[in-house]
């Protein structure tokens, strides 16, 4: 019987691994996708990573987990409860737009809870094979955002997912690329969480010094074209978000990672900063072209410097809401208007989100939060990811082997910055990147722990 149960869980485990990996090849080309498939195909296209966590959910009912994961589900589930006031509100402009509402908000945590699954039942192996395919995947994308840059606007390459010109969003002559994304924020999304991830792949799998592999000779070479592709990747999209973000995750990183490594950060960490440096000083001089437009939008302009531009817009996404929220009915300023009304897509399933969208889109988290779901949602869902920044904290604290907590040092600065700055219940793909994020701190919890004790024991 016990063996029959470990056969059961190791089965499940492999379909997590699969939705998982399913789930991050459609992110990563799906507007790749969009654009080589007929029209009427974009919409579905658009879908299929809900159907995937759908289906992950399904899955998921009949898997028990660890008490880390068991304390996330619980939490989610009392918050799905709170979220029911809310559901009935959005109900009455129809079924469509609630059931999108709730999966805008919720949904997405079961992509923590598959990564979990999928890759904690070993000794490390198959997370450190999935670290190292989602970082490679940095390689392709890196590749199509360069053959973007050099092509003309009118190149169907360059054309959004809906065939129409993209030039008005150029820079010093140059396209904001989105590689194999439908658009470059999407882009960006991808490699802020990249710059965590590659810092997982440096940390839990270095070059072996008794290892004559050519493998594993070739660790430091690939490390260095990764590293590369992050450069490019985060200045040729021309957005501040990909360069703020990735910048933003590997200082932080740095940072809480020296409270715990003062030597190494000493030593190895201000080598790597100088070479990052250094290295993208010199691409600037060599490819000039893949700066240009991220160049351009630093600028600033004729009556703002770029960071005035950047204090406004940080200021604003915080703020913006004030300007409009109190007008509103008492209703409206306790429980909203209705959820996921403001994301992409609502204006295709609702005709409600499509008017309100013609004369209205608030852009920001905050000003979406309480716009669909007035001060009760602000309270509920900032709340919400407050504990989840609060748990990712207390697991990074309680880690042992110097690896695990030193990869995750860089998780724990991206969970922190987007839990707090990032549009996760307007932007899905940048949603599932944080969950993803969230369930492979977990993971290395677990991993960490499990080899901690078997040091400990070996020790006795």
């Amino acid at each position: 019987m016990k063996k029959r149960t470990q056969d059961r869980f190791l089965k499940l485990g492999i379909a997590f691994r699969y939705l998982i990996y399913a789930l991050v090849i459609m992110l990563v080309f799906e507007g790749l996708l969009r654009k080589v498939l007929p029209p009427f195909l974009g919409t579905p296209v658009f879908f299929i990573k809900d159907v995937i966590c759908l289906i992950g959910l399904y899955v998921f009912l009949s898997r028990k987990f660890d008490k880390a994961v068991k304390n996330l589900k619980n939490v989610w589930f009392f918050v799905f409860f709170l979220f029911v006031p809310l559901f009935i509100i959005t109900s009455f402009h129809g079924l469509l737009i609630t059931c999108f509402g709730a999966k805008q908000y919720l949904l997405y945590v079961i992509v923590a809870l598959l990564t979990v699954a999928g890759f904690t039942k070993d000794n490390g192996f198959e997370f450190k094979k999935f670290v190292n395919f989602f970082v490679l995947l940095l390689i392709p994308t890196t590749v199509i955002a360069v053959l973007q840059n050099s092509l003309p606007a009118t190149h169907w390459l360059n054309l959004s997912v809906a065939g129409t010109s993209l030039e008005a969003f150029s820079a010093a002559g140059y396209l904001r690329v989105g590689s194999t994304f439908s658009f470059t924020g999407q882009y960006s999304y991808f490699l802020n969480v990249e710059a965590a991830f590659l810092m997982i792949h440096f940390f839990i799998s270095p070059q072996e010094k008794n290892n004559p592999s050519l493998l594993n000779r070739l660790k430091i070479p690939i490390n260095v074209l990764l590293t590369l592709c992050l450069i490019v990747g985060a200045f040729i999209t021309g957005g501040r978000t990909a360069v703020l973000g990735v910048t933003s995750c590997l200082v932080l990183g740095f940072i809480l990672l020296g409270f715990k490594r003062q030597k190494w950060m000493l030593s190895k960490g201000i080598v790597f900063a100088s070479c990052l440096i250094i290295g993208i000083t010199a691409l600037r001089v060599v490819k000039p072209e893949y700066f240009a437009a991220y160049e351009r939008r630093s600028s600033g302009s004729d009556n703002q410097s770029h960071s005035e531009e950047l204090e406004g817009r940080v200021l604003s996404s915080f703020t913006s809401w004030t300007t409009w929220f109190w007008e509103q009915d008492l209703g409206s300023v306790i429980l909203g208007n209705g959820l996921g009304v403001m994301s992409n897509g609502a204006e295709k399933i609702s005709e409600y989100a499509y008017q309100v969208r013609l004369k209205l889109w608030t852009e920001t988290d905050l000003s979406t939060t309480f716009w669909e779901g007035g001060l009760y949602l602000a309270l509920i869902w900032y709340s919400f990811r407050l504990y989840i920044i609060y748990m990712a904290y207390k697991i990074w604290k309680r880690m042992h082997i110097v690896n695990y907590f030193s990869a995750a040092s860089f998780l724990l600065a991206y969970i922190i910055i987007n839990g707090i700055t990032g549009t996760l219940a307007l932007q899905p793909p940048l949603s599932i990147w944080w969950w993803m994020a969230v369930g492979a701190m977990i993971t290395i919890k677990n991993l960490d722990r499990r080899l901690y004790l078997k040091n400990k024991s070996q020790t006795v």
